[in-house]
């Protein structure tokens, strides 16, 4: 028997529901919802269930323990099991006493108020979530719905992209869908940032396409070492670019992980990192202020915005942040054993660890720390040559030889 049923309203209230619906709540002893939501019905006679300043829990907690000895009806908006509380309440009920009635989700309004197709769409939502991270979503396709919530408001969005370059978007804004008082307007990303949040709809839908979107700025996934601001000593502090890709792919990453990058220098490990991890965290550690500030103009110019660079030495540095996927290390200023002690512990279970180094006392260093610890790395020696003019001719210049070793925890 059916003892919670969760109906999908849309802004209109009642006039958005079926006979289904409208069925649902004539029979139910205890109906559940916002006070907005209560307010569509004030013929009903039995016992009302509003939600509580205490938090979504406590509320499912309140349905649930009324379920006991009434059938509920719960009032949602759209589709409940869209970014809804339908999962919350799905993952508290058993099957056989829960059901659904939805409406149009949101998402679905507003593509129809804007006479655009959607099969081609990636839904995404900062509702309760941080901006961190969006830019690099936005990576992934040319036409996307957002949910916001007050904080996250539009406005903040559009602040948030123009820090990320990512100006090219037409935004429509999609207010009180499906009600009397629905609105759509356009805006530049621009003009939108500078907008006052006040003139915005809280109760909205943001709508992003660009049809020319260049991914990460245009850059490839794996750039040249020219894509990069760097310190400019000789050919610049920074890991060349056939090694940076051998690094990254040996990383073993996916959209995921959380990386960690010691010793980032400018940044490009971390960058090419990102940009595979799309969906996780890359966190940056550099000691030196000028890298640190190159690191970051680097994340800005390659729209990876779930880029975390911090200004510290490692271990100190790593204290607080979440379980590493997979680790490099490109310096380690003198603290090679702690440093490694440090992210061994810290690297989840089937996490990959990559050390890079150049001379031979640090090769000599790092197999030695490996072998104390219980690791027997692989150790690869990559020699690159780079052709060169030599008068009327082309020869090979080579770069310094690199060791790289690698790790697996609980191999």
């Amino acid at each position: 028997m059916t003892a919670i049923t969760v109906i999908g309203m849309g802004d209109d209230g009642c006039a958005s529901l079926s006979s289904k619906a409208v069925n649902a709540v004539q029979q139910a002893q205890v109906l559940a919802g916002s006070d907005r939501q209560l307010s569509f019905f004030p013929q009903f006679s039995g016992e009302r269930l509003p939600f509580g300043k205490d938090g979504l829990q406590a509320y499912l907690d309140r349905i649930i323990e009324a379920s006991y000895e009434n059938t509920v009806c719960v009032l949602a908006s759209g589709d409940p099991l869209f970014y809804g509380l339908g999962r919350r309440l799905a993952a508290l009920v058993e099957p056989e006493h829960l059901s659904f009635i939805p409406s149009p989700s949101s998402i679905q309004l507003a593509f129809s108020a804007l006479n655009m197709a959607w099969d081609d769409a990636t839904v995404l939502s900062v509702h309760g979530r941080p901006l961190k991270g969006l830019v690099s979503r936005l990576q992934q396709g040319k036409k996307f719905a957002l949910m916001t919530d007050h904080i996250h408001h539009p406005v903040a969005v559009a602040q948030h992209l123009k820090a990320y370059g990512e100006t090219n978007w037409q935004i429509h804004i999609c207010a009180r869908l499906g009600g009397t008082e629905q609105s759509v307007t356009q805006w530049s990303v621009a003009d939108l940032a500078a907008a006052d949040p006040a003139t915005i709809d809280n109760l909205n839908v943001m709508v992003l396409v660009d049809e020319q979107h260049q991914a990460w700025g245009g850059y490839p996934l794996h750039c040249s070492d020219d894509d990069y601001q760097k310190r400019m000593p000789a050919n610049g502090l920074i890991t060349k670019q056939e090694i940076r890709a051998i690094a990254v792919a040996g990383l073993g990453l996916n959209p995921d992980s959380v990386v960690w990058d010691i010793g980032a220098g400018s940044g490009s490990i971390s960058v090419e990192a990102a940009k595979l991890a799309w969906r996780g965290e890359v966190y940056a550690i550099e000691s030196v202020k000028e890298c640190v500030a190159f690191s970051r103009d680097n994340a800005a110019e390659h729209r990876v915005d779930h880029l975390s660079v911090i200004h510290g030495l490692a271990p100190q540095a790593l204290d607080g942040l979440p379980a590493p996927d997979a680790i490099f290390i490109g310096g380690t200023r003198g603290q090679m054993q702690g440093i490694l002690e440090y992210c061994l512990e810290a690297l989840q279970p089937g996490g990959r660890l990559l050390l890079s180094a150049v001379t031979l006392d640090t090769v000599s260093e790092a197999f030695t720390f490996f072998k104390q610890l219980g690791y027997q790395p692989s150790v690869s020696l990559i020699n690159i040559s780079r052709g060169r003019p030599l008068a009327s001719y082309t020869g090979y210049r080579a770069e310094n030889p690199i060791h790289l070793f690698t790790v697996v925890k609980g191999s």
